[in-house]
């Protein structure tokens, strides 16, 4: 899912999500705004972004997110974000962390991040029936720019530039 196609971008407190145009490999960014908003407690009625899916299968799946590289504003303990899917618990990464980039100096993996233009992270969940489902990219830190979100039911092969988003069906 490319970042910028979402069902639902939810605000609050003041914070809102904004579009970044041509960032990433294969096409718009979403962050929130402001940038020096401060660190959020994703659940509830927090600012996120929702992406409707369906999926036919059920168990555990990976949620890829392709991030651009970022570097943290606030003196705290890395950037974060957090993803759910339908009523389940965020699950919070840490970027600084979660790709081995926590290093203050230059480091080969900021490195790679950067030059990749992406700070790939994932986390897995449980889906428990198939059909409709609802993925949840919540904000933690304000300077975190999702690119694309890739749901990974099993088979996903390893590419630069991810599958191609699936197709998208409107009710209306």
């Amino acid at each position: 899912m490319e970042a910028d196609h979402h069902s639902r971008a939810v605000g609050g407190d003041g914070i809102r999500w904004v579009r970044v145009d041509d960032i990433g490999r294969t096409g718009h960014g979403m962050e929130p705004y402001p940038l020096r908003a401060p660190r959020q407690t994703p659940g509830g009625d927090s600012p996120r972004l929702e992406y409707e899916m369906t999926l036919t299968t059920t168990g555990p799946v990976k949620v890829l997110a392709y991030l651009s590289p970022r570097n943290n504003v606030f003196a705290t303990d890395g950037l974060k974000y957090a993803v759910s899917i339908d009523g389940q618990a965020p699950q919070v990464v840490n970027t600084t962390t979660a790709t081995g980039a926590n290093d203050t100096t230059m480091n080969k993996q900021w490195e790679r991040n950067t030059s990749d233009n992406v700070n790939l992270t994932a986390t897995t969940h449980v889906v428990d029936r198939p059909g409709r489902h609802v993925l949840k990219f919540w904000m933690v830190d304000p300077t975190v720019v999702v690119q694309k979100i890739v749901v990974d039911t099993g088979g996903v092969l390893p590419s630069y530039f991810g599958p191609p988003e699936s197709r998208r069906y409107s009710a209306v």
